[in-house]
């Protein structure tokens, strides 16, 4: 396997895949809650749960635009900040298309990720910049603390996350 199927993997594997490994992924973390959950605040200065799901679909997009050498329009992915607003608390079909817009992107980004050749993973994104693996590494570890982060505001709320 290349390096770039490699982080291709661990991009999917970490995020969408419950097998892949002992880690909970974003898609198990994520499922199972209603709209009114999904929007909970469990405390002053926390996030919920589809805050922290509009911010990983924000950044999954920012990468694989970088990665392409495409610019970042901030406003146009929802918000300058990184943290694009909640939709309507109330509405189901709201937070269904935010999750599968999270799990959409990131199957874009791994496919993009996958295209690519090692050669072009160790050249930066931008002149003076990261390198692409390194920016790849980056948004695998951002997601799985946001994923990690989403279990912690259920566990706040009372909305356990039972494993087995």
């Amino acid at each position: 396997m290349c390096e770039a199927e490699h982080l291709a993997d661990a991009l999917r594997g970490l995020f969408s895949n419950p097998g892949h490994g002992w880690f909970t992924p974003f898609s198990v973390s994520t499922e199972g809650l209603s709209a009114p959950q999904a929007s909970s605040v469990p405390a002053e200065r926390f996030n919920s749960v589809w805050a922290v799901v509009n911010h990983v679909r924000f950044w999954q997009e920012a990468v694989r635009l970088r990665l392409q050498g495409a610019p970042v329009d901030r406003a146009a992915l929802g918000a300058e900040d990184g943290w694009p607003p909640v939709g309507d608390g109330q509405s189901e079909e709201a937070w269904g298309a935010a999750r599968s817009a999270g799990l959409q992107s990131n199957e874009a980004l791994a496919g993009y990720v996958a295209s690519l050749d090692d050669a072009t993973l160790a050249e930066p994104y931008q002149e003076g910049r990261a390198l692409r693996s390194q920016i790849v590494h980056g948004i695998i570890g951002h997601n799985c603390y946001h994923a990690c982060e989403i279990i912690s505001i259920r566990h706040m709320l009372g909305l356990w996350l039972e494993r087995t």
